[in-house]
């Protein structure tokens, strides 16, 4: 490691080309500032850009790779909240790598060789913040930490009981299928029941076109494993769930984004995208959709469908929040209006009913379900079994429904809460469009703030959300943030959004002027 130098030594710029640092790939889906911040980071770890460094100032590294002087501060924004570059009055940005506390000794000692080949361009595969779900994830744990970022059931509203009466019960006149291998295509007896649910809200299918999966992220993998080869197109919206994004990357697919409004997709946009471009699928969550919680209205399905035929493009409609509604009904599945077999379908209890149990399932033509039924088999044989049994029987004893209705009303009890604590808590002047479903309120901060920077003042207060920008493909999304209601208490709620609202208030108050009126917060659909 390099050593430290005096703060009244200034040191030269870097005096190579950053450009051979930073090779530049406009079209592999990776926004342009996290492709710049990845490079210099790796650089910055290898020792190539020693500590002490003088990087060029934004307008000249924005000339010399070619892109706008925004893209190269959010670059920087990216390594200084990793403690890997510091800015000083006078002085210019300095790489200041000795704030990770690692000795390169460490590494010559302790770590395998083969290991030291694992490096940032790994994670550039996966896209930027590939472990921000498992933050995410380890969060429940940390009693310190209100956290509005987990899209999961609360506690108090896993079955606990109703899977303990009938584990204690039925489970001994039930032990072969419960606790044995079962079908590689999943228990006959769950995908006769998910076949029966689905055609009550519309979708003609037999339990030949239901493969049960360990989680539909599982859906995905498979699904782009048996449709895609690295380099090929798929299209998704923007924004859009962050798994998805991770897993297309990871298969080394070049994602396109649509962009979305209240009313989901625009799909106006996607045809031009199909009749000059040849992607492998469109990925859609159609109602009420994550991170917006929109739902795509009836027309736009309808266009949807007819765009996937004429030009041959399958649509993975991915539906894990499609029964928790708050109104009278649930909308139909994109999949009730398919009449063409085009549109895969996902959906998951993890959701609905505890994530622990990974279970989900795809419906699907019956040859694609025998192929990745064949196809599974190498990843991990079957879907847990008692999973799957315990599912099940809520099935045939009505006790899925039961279950869904007290979540319904939970959850729009915490969503109309949590609006109430913005209302109260929150400075003016952002922008919000309730969900009619679902767990995520998304929202539009005031004016320029970015929830990048709030989210680190946020951290001071004990408090997190997911910042807008994970979900968006586009490097867009600065400016808009995800709140979960279901997991938190509502205790929780209210304090979490208190305590966002300072951190909001501390931000705010380093850029307005004293006595300046903030305008009314707006309910308006977010574009």
């Amino acid at each position: 490691m390099g050593q430290n130098r005096p703060n009244h030594q200034p040191l030269p710029f870097f005096t190579a080309s950053i450009s051979s640092l930073v090779q530049l790939e406009r079209a592999n889906g990776i926004p342009l500032y996290r492709q710049i911040s990845l490079g210099l980071r790796e650089a910055i770890l290898s020792g190539a850009l020693p500590e002490g460094t003088r990087l060029p100032p934004e307008r000249s590294l924005a000339q010399e790779l070619g892109v706008n002087r925004t893209t190269i501060m959010n670059a920087y924004n990216d390594l200084s909240s990793e403690g890997l570059i510091e800015g000083h009055v006078g002085r210019g940005t300095l790489v200041k790598r000795s704030s990770l506390q690692i000795d390169d000794d460490y590494f010559e000692q302790a770590t395998p060789s083969w290991l030291l080949g694992l490096s940032a361009s790994e994670d550039a595969l996966l896209g930027p913040d590939a472990r921000f779900l498992s933050e995410i994830s380890s969060m429940e744990e940390r009693q310190e930490i209100i956290s509005l970022a987990q899209g999961t059931p609360p506690p108090d509203m896993l079955p606990a009981e109703v899977i303990q009466s009938l584990m204690a019960n039925n489970l001994a006149n039930a032990r072969q299928s419960a606790l044995g291998y079962c079908p590689m295509d999943g228990l006959l007896s769950l995908r006769r029941g998910i076949a029966a649910r689905m055609r009550q809200r519309g979708v003609q299918v037999d339990v030949q076109n239901i493969l049960i999966l360990s989680g539909s992220t599982q859906g995905l993998g498979l699904i782009g494993r048996f449709l895609l080869t690295p380099g090929d197109e798929v299209v998704v919206e923007v924004p859009t769930y962050l798994g998805a994004i991770q897993m297309f990357r990871a298969l080394g697919a070049r994602i396109i984004g649509i962009p979305t409004d209240n009313e989901g997709m625009r799909v106006d946009l996607l045809e031009a995208i199909l009749a000059r471009r040849q992607p492998r699928f469109i990925y859609t969550l159609p109602t009420f959709q994550n991170p917006t919680g929109a739902v795509m209205s009836l027309a736009r399905r309808r266009r949807l469908l007819q765009l996937a035929r004429r030009y041959q493009v399958p649509i993975v409609e991915d539906d894990a929040y499609g029964e928790i509604y708050f109104g009278d009904k649930a909308p139909e599945p994109l999949k009730a209006l398919d009449t063409y077999g085009n549109v895969l379908y996902l959906s998951t209890y993890s959701k609905m009913l505890a994530p622990g149990l990974r279970v989900a399932w795809l419906t699907a033509p019956v040859p694609m379900i025998e192929r990745l039924s064949l196809y599974k088999q190498t990843f991990d044989l079957n879907t847990n079994a008692i999973g799957q049994w315990i599912i099940s029987e809520m099935i045939r004893r009505n006790l899925l429904d039961e279950h869904l209705q007290l979540a319904r009303q939970c959850y729009q009890q915490k969503l109309a809460l949590m609006l109430e604590a913005i209302e109260t808590y929150w400075p003016a002047g952002g922008r919000v469009h309730p969900p009619t479903g679902g767990m995520h309120l998304w929202y539009r901060l005031p004016g320029d703030m970015r929830a990048r920077h709030l989210l680190r003042e946020a951290v001071h207060e004990q408090v997190a959300f997911v910042m807008g920008e994970l979900f968006h493909v586009d490097g867009g999304g600065h400016h808009y943030l995800r709140l979960s209601f279901a997991a938190p208490e509502e205790k929780h709620i209210t304090e979490g959004i208190r305590r966002i609202g300072i951190a909001m208030r501390r931000l705010l108050a380093r850029r307005t002027p004293s006595g300046e009126q903030d305008s009314p917060i707006e309910r308006l659909p977010i574009v």
